[in-house]
């Protein structure tokens, strides 16, 4: 009798789920970056050279790993309202802590080059270009020894990053989109170092970091 009625109650809830369209599966994500309407006082020349049509859509599908970011708030604690009680604790900030995506690299390393250019304009050094072949090497040099790192202000170098987790229905493997995170004034902090060694071929990652002012959580409908 009680097996029975354990398996009911399973099976019950397994209904409930499958009528939200299953499990969500970690898989299913898309990112993209927004940057805001060029000015005269943003150029984001890194987009417009890494970031725009083809480079856009190579850059967002390469990401293999991202997160849904985190919530958390500051609290401070409130001692003595009534004889006995122990500290209470309330929220008084919202606290927003950094974000990491991790990247394939293509055999031109395009997230590499777009996010090194993008971390690059933040302090205003210009980045040098050569032909890509290996003979042109030996001849580079380094920027002028007396150069000058300019932080730029944020407005020209942020942006917007959209993180969306999709799941599959009829229509696709993306074909559901029931929550969508917007991260407000977006750059990376921090690129992390690219290993490379002899050994069984694998390919190439990038890890980079970005830190953001806030996020907005908006909520899909459940779509068949």
């Amino acid at each position: 009798m009680y097996l029975a009625v354990a398996a009911h109650k399973i099976s019950e809830v397994m209904a409930k789920i499958s009528a939200k369209g299953g499990f969500s599966l970690t898989t299913g994500f898309n990112i993209e970056f927004t940057f805001p309407k060029k000015s005269e006082a943003n150029t984001f020349s890194f987009a417009d050279d890494f970031y725009t049509d083809s480079g856009k859509s190579l850059v967002n599908l390469l990401c293999d790993e991202a997160q849904l970011p985190n919530v958390q708030s500051g609290v401070s604690q409130l001692s003595g309202r009534f004889l006995g009680e122990g500290p209470i604790y309330y929220p008084h900030t919202r606290i927003y802590t950094d974000l990491s995506l991790g990247f394939l690299l293509d055999g031109d390393l395009t997230p590499l080059k777009f996010f090194t250019s993008w971390y690059e304009s933040i302090f205003s050094d210009a980045v040098k270009t050569y032909t890509g072949n290996i003979d042109q090497v030996a001849a580079l040099t380094p920027n002028a020894t007396n150069r000058v790192n300019r932080l730029k202000f944020s407005d020209e170098y942020t942006c917007d990053l959209k993180i969306t987790k999709t799941e599959p229905n009829a229509n696709g493997a993306d074909g559901r989109a029931p929550a969508t995170y917007i991260l407000e004034n977006c750059y990376p902090y921090s690129i992390d170092s690219v290993p490379l060694s002899y050994g069984s071929s694998q390919v190439s990652r990038l890890t980079v970091n970005f830190y953001y002012t806030r996020h907005t959580v908006l909520y899909g409908s459940y779509t068949k």
